[in-house]
């Protein structure tokens, strides 16, 4: 009966161990998760910006501004680019005001 509570209680650590760095593992993805939505968020800032500081200007049109966006769109498609990553650049566009598709 001893060998039976003594292999029960190593099993037991063993999930403890487990567990352990399973909380580990997920604590680190959820920072990493964190980095990348604040990254995405510069990047989204920046681009608007961008596309802000060109319609002010007068360099280009939004409507020529969309147009190479949906272009960039296309080729991310194309080349089979992450879907998160063409969603990012699709909320892009559509932030341009009188998006012509």
């Amino acid at each position: 009966m001893n060998a039976s509570v003594d292999t029960l209680a190593e099993q037991m650590l063993t999930l403890v161990e487990i567990v352990s760095a399973q909380e580990r593992d997920i604590k680190t993805l959820k920072e990493q998760y964190r980095r990348l939505e604040e990254h995405d968020q510069a990047i989204a800032v920046a681009f608007s910006t961008f596309f802000h500081v060109l319609s002010a200007s007068r360099v280009a049109k939004l409507s020529e501004i969309a147009h190479i966006l949906h272009n960039i769109i296309k080729i991310a498609e194309q080349e089979g680019r992450p879907p998160a990553s063409i969603k990012f650049l699709q909320d892009l566009a559509d932030m341009l005001p009188g998006d012509q598709r």
